[in-house]
């Protein structure tokens, strides 16, 4: 848990009253949306003068996390750090007791990376076409690591084998921080995972970056080609990150809370560290996210059920 503290001495309104603000991390330490939660966390603490409180709940493919946000009081002093993949819980868990598009309401979008397919530098695979070329010559002899089961790159690693008519073994982990490792130390072949945390590998020599989803190549790896370029034009997303908060929650209090964010996500600094990390700022405020966010989750029901993604 991580608590970012910031002395204020002007007095307060009703909100935000002398109480930390937390933000649940449905992810494990160490991958992209606890890095972007702690970045955002820390700003936000001294735009509020009010001390933010970062907590990683990981499991169950982010329901445990986005759970403990919608059973939070609407008050103003819980966010929930929502993804791509917290938007699929609606399709892929429909057994919950909430549904993300009810229970949840968007604050502010952060930013948005690629998902990136690669491989650890141990193994022989220099192109996505080797990789694919391997699948086939031996079915379910290739495996990838993702950030968990029915995560946006779980999603993504089904939707290449569904296209290319191959098959690989998916092992998901409580978050790409842990699969970022195992690809670098050679424990699994192959990784589908945020762009962000596998840059600074790619710049070691670590992993080979193969190809990326967003519809346009990455600033941060010009040399990489999209999946679209590959042959794959129907995967053209970007993996996002925002801040949503329980419904309910009252609209001025949403509305000073997207206020402060955006101010923190038109800081110079805070768009630079994101830009290094290979995160685009693209801030949205709570009505734009809303939209955003309720559109999302209509598409992954229509994409989803085309897929093998296996929960249980």
């Amino acid at each position: 848990t991580a608590v970012f503290t910031f002395g204020c001495p002007t007095v307060q309104a009703a909100w935000p009253d002398d109480q930390p603000l937390k933000i649940i991390v449905p992810q494990a330490a160490g991958g992209t949306n606890d890095t972007l939660a702690r970045m955002v966390g820390a700003e936000l603490s001294k735009v509020l003068g009010q001390t933010v409180v970062i907590d990683n709940r990981p499991g169950a493919s982010g329901a445990i996390g986005m759970q403990s946000v919608v059973q939070a009081a609407p008050d103003g002093y819980t966010m929930g750090l929502a993804s791509d993949s917290a938007a699929l819980l609606d399709v892929l868990r429909p057994n919950l007791s909430w549904k993300f598009r009810d229970a949840l309401q968007g604050v502010v979008m952060i930013g948005e990376q690629p998902i990136s397919i690669a491989t650890s530098a141990k193994t022989t695979y220099k192109t996505f076409q080797n990789v694919i070329d391997a699948a086939k010559a031996k079915p379910e002899s290739l495996a990838y690591g993702s950030s968990g089961i029915g995560s946006s790159q779980n999603i993504v690693g089904e939707w290449v084998a569904s296209l290319a008519g191959v098959k690989f073994v998916h092992v998901p982990y409580k978050g790409g921080g842990q699969a970022t490792n195992d690809v670098v130390s050679g424990q699994i072949p192959l990784a589908v995972l945020g762009l962000a945390p596998m840059l600074k590998y790619q710049q070691a020599g670590s992993v080979r970056i193969l190809a990326v989803t967003t519809p346009e190549r990455s600033k941060a790896l010009p040399d990489v080609p999209t999946l679209s370029e590959l042959g794959y034009p129907q995967i053209a997303l970007a993996q996002w990150a925002g801040l949503v908060a329980p419904a309910g929650t009252p609209e001025p209090i949403i509305q000073k809370l997207s206020a402060a964010l955006m101010k923190v996500l038109a800081e110079k600094t805070i768009r630079e560290k994101m830009l290094a990390a290979g995160i685009t700022p693209k801030p949205l405020n709570y009505k734009q996210f809303d939209v955003f966010l309720k559109k999302t989750v209509d598409t992954w029901k229509q994409v989803v059920p085309t897929l093998n993604i296996q929960i249980n």
